[in-house]
């Protein structure tokens, strides 16, 4: 099932089920569906949005993802589960994450940023957004997996943002949190201290660990594309990137589609352009940063800026911070991982 398209991990059926019996809550046809995906390897994108709303039907209280993101073991997530239990750090299981997050979901990659004392995991909007109990059950799962991981319970988030408006008390978010918790933003940011990367694993294993990340990059080569039309456009803004800022129409052409047509289909995914070519420049500079054999002005050709100084206020802009300093620390944690 759910060959292609947008999807979630089918081991995620599994938090869902367990979240049922532990509420005692019967949902038949819940139930029904989710046995549907038991030995499956994914579920749509759209399936697990449409459970997660059945659930919150027939258990309706408030801020209901984060009470089901707290049921979260790691089998849940799949092998990702696993792989962050050999790591021997939180950070190191974080950057992993971030790496092989496809595994997980395919609707949008996870960016990461550290400026100052604040560990950043944000989701691009570009590429879609997620629904609010989604969100949740993330942003819960994630706070959950890491205490457990590292037996630190007391283990808190610095803050969350969450895109939409706020819900009718959105003080029930920040009690269960246990942190700041802010409503209205571009896309989902979860904020963590620095120091809590170093926090060690208890259940570490190097050999396994390595074991599994060649399990993880074996598996990430054999997912399916989400979108024919994003993985032809990301091609395109690639290969066009080499001659210079790509215009829309000379996109267009490349993928042989009318402008106009181009326009109203990343309309239709609720995407512009400039988005798009964005979110394909800052992955690719965050690609080119961690090559210390690259130099500022040789990225910024790469990705078609024609001065180094658009490419750092560009990047600023994304990120918050320049270039250089983030190279810095991407070298630095690649060094510590």
């Amino acid at each position: 099932m759910a060959e292609g398209g947008v999807y979630v991990s089918a081991a995620l059926a599994e938090l869902l089920r367990l979240y049922l019996d532990e509420r005692r809550i019967a949902a038949p046809a819940v139930r029904a569906e989710l046995d549907a995906y038991a030995g499956a390897q994914r579920m749509p994108v759209e399936t697990w949005w449409s459970l997660l709303q059945a659930i919150a039907e027939a258990d309706p209280q408030p801020a209901i993802g984060l009470r089901i993101g707290r049921f979260a073991k790691p089998h849940h997530v799949g092998v990702l589960g696993y792989l962050a239990m050999s790591c021997a750090t939180l950070g190191q299981a974080l950057i992993r994450f971030q790496r092989f997050q496809p595994l997980l979901h395919n609707l949008t990659p996870t960016l990461a940023t550290r400026r100052g004392e604040d560990f950043g995991l944000s989701w691009d909007p570009a590429y879609g957004r997620s629904t609010r109990l989604s969100d949740e059950v993330l942003v819960s799962a994630m706070l959950t997996l890491a205490r457990s991981l590292t037996g630190h319970a007391e283990l808190a988030l610095r803050a969350v943002e969450f895109p939409g408006l706020p819900p009718d008390d959105p003080t029930v978010h920040a009690r269960l949190l246990g942190c700041p918790v802010q409503f209205g933003a571009r896309t989902l940011v979860v904020h963590l201290p620095v120091a809590a990367l170093d926090l060690p694993i208890d259940s570490r294993d190097p050999h396994l660990m390595r074991l599994l990340e060649q399990q993880a990059e074996a598996l990430l080569h054999v997912l399916p594309q989400p979108d024919a039309l994003m993985s032809g456009l990301q091609r395109a803004i690639v290969d066009a990137l080499q001659d210079g800022e790509p215009a829309f129409e000379q996109i267009a052409a490349r993928l042989g589609v009318p402008s106009r047509s181009l326009y109203r289909r990343l309309q239709e995914r609720g995407l512009s352009y400039k988005g798009v070519l964005n979110h394909m420049r800052l992955r690719l500079a965050r690609t080119y940063l961690a090559d210390p054999t690259l130099s500022l002005p040789q990225i910024a050709l790469l990705l078609g800026y024609s001065e180094q100084s658009a490419f750092t206020r560009a990047f600023k802009g994304w990120c918050g911070e320049t270039p250089l300093h983030y190279r810095r620390q991407a070298l630095g944690a690649a060094a510590s991982a």
